[in-house]
């Protein structure tokens, strides 16, 4: 199998994002299905999962979507933010996390990712349930 090209997309930035710190933007439009961004990833080791999982770097850990790896993703994949109406979705493997537009996303729209957590998950890094949209 041929790996994903891992270039960096010129159609997304990042800026400050109101009650979120910093999120992803994008900078034209993305059509529905669009790949928004192919972003290497790190394949974190079984022995390092629970060193990993209690540091800050854990809550940057993605489970593959064969639920069989976790991965740090690179690029702009572990700055995209939460929402509740998310815009885009991941595809997850040991080669790369692929951001794909669920629908179509405005020019200097924030692209947002429902992380599916629970209320638990979220009080581990300090926000209330729900988190803010």
């Amino acid at each position: 199998m041929q790996p994903p090209s891992l270039r960096p997309s010129a159609n997304i930035c990042t800026r400050p994002s109101p009650g979120k710190g910093r999120g992803v933007f994008t900078t034209r439009r993305i059509g529905v299905g669009q790949i928004i961004e192919t972003a290497p990833v790190l394949v974190v080791p079984k022995k390092d999962v629970a060193l990993i999982t209690e540091s800050f770097l854990g809550h940057y850990l993605f489970h593959t979507d064969n639920k069989k790896h976790l991965v740090i993703g690179l690029g702009f994949a572990s700055l995209i933010n939460h929402g509740e109406n998310a815009n885009a979705e991941f595809l997850i493997s040991t080669e790369s996390i692929i951001v794909r537009a669920r629908r179509t996303i405005p020019s200097g729209t924030e692209v947002t990712i429902d992380y599916g957590w629970r209320a638990e998950e979220w009080a581990l890094v300090g926000v209330g349930f729900p988190p803010p949209a």
